[in-house]
């Protein structure tokens, strides 16, 4: 009956495994080794490679096979001697993971030992380190050298994985401008006579905004953040052959004019995260394969009421305007997509940490930006 009541409260357990852990989880297999030398030595190099990563990455949760094994075997002892009064204590977080480690070691002829090295997505089976193959001799001191060697070439490759999350405050200063003026011009003819239509509209636009925001974990941030926005347009346009609704044609000048400013401040909370509003905003940190890695800053300001006043006229043959004055009210919304770097850094290191002022032409809204940004992100080691 207590074998009966063993399995069925270890088969629960193992049911949970899928369960996801707070922390980042490695879990270390080497229960393939082919011969002799391989066999003797599988667990030591399971466990060397267990101390590496948790060296490199201080955050995360290590475990071997050997110690599943163990942790079950100590279990079993224990609760057939009666030690266990009731439930079992659960290790579900020792078996849940996030990454999975393979390992192999095959004896071949004349002495030599391969050595075999990936780490796996769990979740999704997909390789993100293959340190390849390292063959060696079958003598401790060698084997040593070759397992360390794979060790240290399998971390290098995780180092592009944010695998610990950076944490700390990345403060932005962004001001933008731009000041634009586009014309159009060209011939017309109408009543006999020659003319000319002629179309000019001008944009400036000035945005100031800070961003103090705080990176919680991957990507998560929240913070605050204040801005304040103005904008002038004006719009001419100058037809010597206007076509009136009755078909008459002549000459007409119209003329548009707006302004517009608002200010605003904090963060928007539209995002919904295990059922609780949060900030949209994310730092993301792309680690690269040259060792070196990009930050991007992603958030939205809350909605703010702004302030405006349009005056058009138009005065001509026909269809005149009086130029009356309107006033405008409208809610905007100030996002937020920054790119910084690439900066020297794997995630390996213990902090990130820069700062600088830069002046660029925004690719996407042709507004020239000056950003001065300083961040110093810590890896969690808890």
């Amino acid at each position: 009956m207590k074998h009966l009541s063993f399995l069925i409260i270890l088969t629960s357990l193992f049911q949970l495994m899928y369960a996801q852990t707070e922390k980042p989880h490695f879990f270390i297999e080497c229960n393939r080794a082919m011969g002799d030398t391989s066999v003797k030595y599988a667990n030591a190099y399971a466990r060397l490679v267990a101390t590496e990563l948790k060296e490199a990455f201080p955050c995360a949760k290590v475990n071997t096979q050997s110690d599943i094994v163990n942790k079950l075997d100590s279990l079993r002892f224990h609760y057939l001697m009666g030690d266990i009064e009731g439930d079992l204590p659960s290790f579900c977080d020792q078996l849940a993971h996030d990454y999975w480690v393979h390992l192999k070691l095959i004896d071949y002829s004349e002495g030599r030992i391969a050595v075999v090295a990936r780490c796996f997505r769990y979740k999704k089976i997909e390789c993100i380190a293959d340190a390849g193959v390292i063959r060696c001799g079958n003598t401790f001191a060698e084997l040593t050298e070759g397992c360390r060697s794979m060790t240290k070439k399998l971390i290098d490759m995780l180092s592009k994985y944010e695998v610990c999350p950076f944490t700390g405050p990345l403060n932005l200063t962004v001001d933008s401008e731009v000041d634009t003026t586009t014309k159009k011009e060209y011939s017309v003819y109408c009543n006999e006579m020659d003319g000319m239509y002629r179309r000019e509209e001008g944009i400036h636009k000035e945005t100031h905004s800070k961003w103090n925001l705080q990176r919680k974990g991957i990507p998560w941030a929240t913070g605050d953040m204040e801005f304040q926005m103005y904008e002038h347009s004006t719009l001419v346009v100058e037809n010597s052959c206007y076509t009136c609704p009755s078909g008459r044609q002549g000459g007409r000048v119209y003329k548009r004019e707006n302004t517009f400013r608002v200010e605003g401040s904090g963060l928007s909370t539209e995002s919904i995260f295990k059922g609780k509003k949060q900030d949209d905003t994310r730092i993301e940190i792309q680690f690269l394969d040259d060792g070196t890695y990009i930050i991007t800053a992603k958030a939205t300001s809350k909605p703010a009421n702004g302030a405006g006043k349009e005056i058009e006229s138009a005065e001509g043959t026909c269809d005149n305007i009086p130029a009356d004055p309107m006033n405008k009210m409208e809610e905007i919304t100030l996002p937020l997509k920054v790119f910084l770097g690439p900066f020297p850094g794997k995630s390996t290191d213990e902090i990130l940490q820069q700062s600088e002022t830069i002046t660029r032409r925004n690719p996407e809204s042709n507004e020239l930006e000056t950003i001065t940004y300083d961040f110093v992100l810590e890896k969690q080691s808890k």
